[in-house]
Order: C-alpha cells, then structure tokens, then sequence
C-alpha cells in the first residue's frame, strides 16, 4: 500500500524540531514493505496547497497526518493548533476525491494521543492512532490492504460518526529489571533520510536523539505517562551511540538534544549511554531534560565527560507545599545539591517552573523565585498557569469538580491558575524577570521575531539559545525582541 506520511508540526519557537516520531513510523511502515512518501509541512509557505500537491502527484492509498502538540501550552499568549489541522484534514479528504480512488484518512501523533475520542470527532478522519503507532500503523495499512476491519488493532480508532468501536492503547509493561527491549521501536532507526535533516540542522542547530520512552513519575498535570506508559522502556546504551556515531560520520552532526522526559533515570541506563559515548571518543556536546532526583555528582561528571555542556531541569518549583502538590519526588534542599553538583561538574542549568498550580499563593511563588535565583542558573523558564489534560490527575480533579464539564473540553487549552495568585502571579513574575534578564517567560512576554532567531543559527549558533542567556549582551534578548 502506498502512504503518504505527514507532519502537520509548523511551531518554530524556540526552534523547529525535527519530526522523530513521525521519523520512527516512517521506518516501521517501510520495513513492513509499504511505500512511504513523506510530506513534511513545517516550512511550507501555503500547507493546503502543499498537501493538495503532493496527494494529486503522488496519489496514495493511505495519507497519515501526525499531529503533534494541540497548543503551545503557553498563558495567556496561547496559541491553538487543532484548527489549522482541521483545514490540513479537510483538504486531504477533497483533494482525495479528486483521484479513481478516494484514499484512507489517519490521523496520530501525541496531539492525538491524549484525547483521540474527542480528535476523532472534532477531524472525522476514518482512522487513528493513539500511543506508539511503530507497531499500530503497519497493521492498520496491512489490514487496509487485505480488505479487512483494523478496529481490532490496539490503540487504532475507528470514526465515531460510523459507528466505529476502538480497541484501548496498550504500552509493553518491563516492571522487572531494565531490558534493551522495550518494543517495536528500539529496534528501529528514525528514517531521517525520508526528510530534509541539513535544513532542520541549520535552523535549529541540534539533532534530536530518543533513548528511553516510558516515565515512572506521576506528577499531578504531566502527560507523559499517558503518552508513553508508567514504566521506563530502554533502548541498548550501544545503539544509541551506533546512531549518533552515524549522524556524526555522515551528516557532521555534533550538536545533540536527548527528548526523553527524564534522561537521568534509571541511573544505570544514562550512565551506560553516556559512557558508551566516551569510549567512542566522540568530539560532540548534548543537552538533556533532567529530574533533581537521581542526579548525583557522580553521574553529572560522567555526563559532562561524555559531552554533556547543558541540563534542563524539571524542577516545577522550590517551595516545600507547592511540590508537594504538583506530586514531584524531591525535596528544596535536592535542588540546591544539584545546582552546586552542576557548577562544579561545569554543565550549564535551566530550571523549568511552573506556577499557579492547586495551592499556589504570593508566598510560594516568591518562596520559589527566591531560592531558584540563588542557584544561579544560567536560564529560568517560568510557565504561568498548569495546562490542562484528561487522564492527568488534575485533569480528573477539574472534571470531577465541576471546572471543566466534558473531555472535549480540553482540546481547547484550559489553564488552572489558583484563584489567590490569579490577579498577582504574572504581574510578579514580569517584574521580577525584568530585573534579572535571564528569566523567559512563554506565553506572557512575546517571542524573539524570526529574523533574529534566524540570524542566531545562521551564524552557527549550535547550543539551545538559553545558553546566551550568559553573555550580558544578551540579556531579555534571546527570547523576545526589544
């Protein structure tokens, strides 16, 4: 069967990121003997136009959207995503017409995922799928191509103006010891081939790199679980060294950006990755999402060795009460042993925070501006508000009070923003940025315009652009203009 596989993703702030998950599908459905033809829309000046042109050129039997965020998660300068995938779905179904043969509409990806009954309603495709598509998707084309009902298929959904049942999405469960075989995909490598990687490189300076799916967290608003399932699945330390050995080798890639929720858990898995780099004596530097908890000295120093120049940290918060309502698994005093083990083992920090949650009053948020400044990152990004989404525990308490009514209510982004920081928080958290220059703001201050984001890379720019945020020069520069 011949599919057209498109990436629907047109964000660029901070950076344009390079479609893995879409790459990934595109590798199992080749090897499952399907021909693949990729559309990838993040520069298209016109996207309709765009994809009405390749469906009347290349004229597939399948076109598969992959959707991948429903909003920016960003308040109150939010910005929603769902009905420009509308207008790519209802172009595909009347460009499709125009054929012998009106082909199959899928829609996937994690936009999906989280609430493929209410997407399914809103894009009236014929099929989707929910949760990793590496295994779902070629049985889908394969059962397409027999003739035969893929509704059996878990994680494939059915239309709902059809009458369609749909069968649950199933993540593989390792509770046991840690195995390198945690599902079809590990045993894939992302078929970067199939889309235009120099141009990603040049506009967003790094190659994005998987090495875990899974997150054994449960903080109160993430969807990661959700997303990936409750417990870490791994991929062999020596297979992700094998593809960034070969992204080195062939592309002249040395910049690298590790997408797993929490690269440092299990400890045994990062450390096996990150010596499995040194001992190829790799000239490269990678950046990371990280946790406080498991973050020892030791491993930072075997990271950093192994060409770690910069962490993320989800740190949500430094206030004792408010972490504890966001559900996180580590103390204050945790946050400053990981900062002070950072300097010295010379890996830049970004802490990620989120205010406003169940809780949150003027104290705690100023509790937490306090203690973050004194760890003197390099960069601070402050959410305001808690993004919404059912199947999270605070998206089942705000259903379950009354806050919001429906599932489908969700697919437009609904914030929580405690009712006695509402009129405070983002008026403090301006004030208290400006004074500083290396707090960003998402969502409250306006981004950095294109052409300066775009001379950034231009000139060569590798690093994720908070790392600027060192240089004075820079200060309430990179990401937003003046």
């Amino acid at each position: 069967m011949k599919i057209l596989l498109v990436s629907a993703n047109r964000e660029h702030f901070p950076d344009p990121v390079f479609p893995l998950g879409l790459a990934y599908a595109a590798s199992a459905v080749q090897q499952a003997g399907h021909r693949t033809v990729v559309l990838d829309l993040a520069f298209a000046k016109n996207p309709e136009k765009a994809l009405a042109e390749s469906i009347q050129r290349e004229r597939p039997e399948t076109i598969a959207f992959s959707l991948r965020n429903l909003d920016n998660a960003a308040y109150p300068l939010t910005r929603f995503y769902l009905p420009d995938y509308l207008s790519l779905v209802r172009t595909a179904r009347e460009s499709g017409r125009a054929g012998s043969r009106t082909p199959f509409l899928v829609v996937g990806g994690s936009a999906f995922g989280l609430m493929p009954g209410p997407m399914m309603e809103v894009l009236d495709a014929d099929f989707g799928v929910a949760g990793e598509s590496e295994e779902a998707l070629p049985a889908l084309l394969s059962a397409l191509e027999d003739g035969c009902s893929p509704l059996g298929i878990p994680g494939v959904f059915g239309s709902p103006r059809r009458g369609a049942p749909s069968a649950p999405v199933v993540f593989p469960d390792f509770p046991s010891l840690p195995s390198f075989d945690g599902g079809a995909w590990t045993r894939l490598r992302p078929a970067r081939e199939l889309f235009d990687l120099p141009r990603y490189l040049r506009v967003g300076g790094m190659a994005n790199i998987q090495t875990k799916r899974g997150c054994v967290f449960r903080c109160r608003y993430c969807t990661y679980p959700l997303l990936e399932g409750g417990e870490h699945r791994l991929r062999d330390p020596e297979s992700v060294a094998d593809e960034i050995e070969e992204l080195v080798e062939r592309h002249g890639v040395l910049s690298y950006f590790f997408v797993d929720s929490v690269f440092n858990l299990p400890v045994s898995h990062a450390e096996g990755v990150s010596r499995a780099l040194i001992r190829r004596k790799l000239r490269i530097r990678w950046s990371a999402y990280a946790s406080p908890a498991g973050l020892s000295r030791g491993l930072l120093e075997t990271m950093a060795a192994a060409g770690c120049d910069g962490l993320e940290l989800g740190t949500d918060s430094a206030d004792v009460s408010t972490l504890e309502s966001l559900g996180k698994g580590f103390s204050t005093e945790r946050i400053l042993e990981v900062a002070e083990d950072c300097r010295k083992a010379g890996i830049p920090l970004c802490h990620s925070l989120i205010f406003g949650g169940p809780g949150e009053t003027p104290e705690t948020v100023r509790n937490t501006c306090r203690l973050i400044d004194g760890t003197r990152p390099m960069a601070v990004v402050s959410m305001a508000g808690v993004r919404l989404y059912p199947g999270t525990p605070l998206g089942d308490w705000a259903l379950e009070s009354g806050m919001v009514k429906t599932e489908s209510d969700f697919l437009e982004p609904r914030f929580f923003i405690d009712p006695a920081v509402r009129s405070f928080l983002i008026p403090y958290l301006e004030r208290f940025s400006a004074a500083r220059g290396n707090w960003i703001l998402p969502g409250v201050v306006p981004p950095l315009a294109p052409t300066t984001q775009r001379l950034i890379r231009f000139l060569g720019y590798k690093k994720p652009l908070w790392h600027l945020l060192k240089y004075g020069v820079f200060k309430n520069r990179v990401y937003r203009d003046r």
